[in-house]
């Protein structure tokens, strides 16, 4: 857990960003476009989707997210393990934007850790050429 947690406006506003900046972005831009397309409902959605994971993963609203993010990454196409710096920085910037200090300090260590997750669950998943088969 961190010290200082954001609010859930915060959050909001973080995600709101965030989204404006990666849609632009000639790197991430591509992918997210891919996943989610270009309909304005369905980036509303996907926002709040994720700001609803922010609240539930530092702990401001059990429930708030329902889902498997590994699962969702290893589903879209194009992901590459270059994009995960160019998220985390992204992010950053925009928590740092967003946030209180302490918040932003908090919220970006534990973007850094779920990216580095998930950059190496994604990558092990390629190794093996997709989930372990469970019988």
């Amino acid at each position: 857990m961190i010290p200082t947690r954001p609010t859930a406006e915060e959050i909001d506003l973080c995600v709101a960003r965030f989204y404006a900046m990666a849609r632009k972005d000639p790197d991430l831009g591509p992918v997210f476009h891919a996943a989610i397309g270009e309909d304005a409902e369905a980036w509303a959605k996907h926002e709040a989707k994720i700001a609803g994971f922010w609240r539930n993963s530092l702990g401001l609203e059990k429930g708030a997210y329902r889902g498997s993010p590994m699962e969702a990454h290893a589903r879209a196409n194009g992901i590459e393990m270059k994009h995960f710096p160019i998220w985390l920085n992204l992010f950053e910037r925009c928590a740092r934007a967003s946030m209180r200090p302490a918040a932003a300090e908090g919220i970006v260590a534990l973007a850094k850790r779920i990216g580095d997750g998930q950059a190496m669950g994604l990558a092990e998943l390629r190794r093996r050429g997709g989930p372990p088969v469970l019988r």
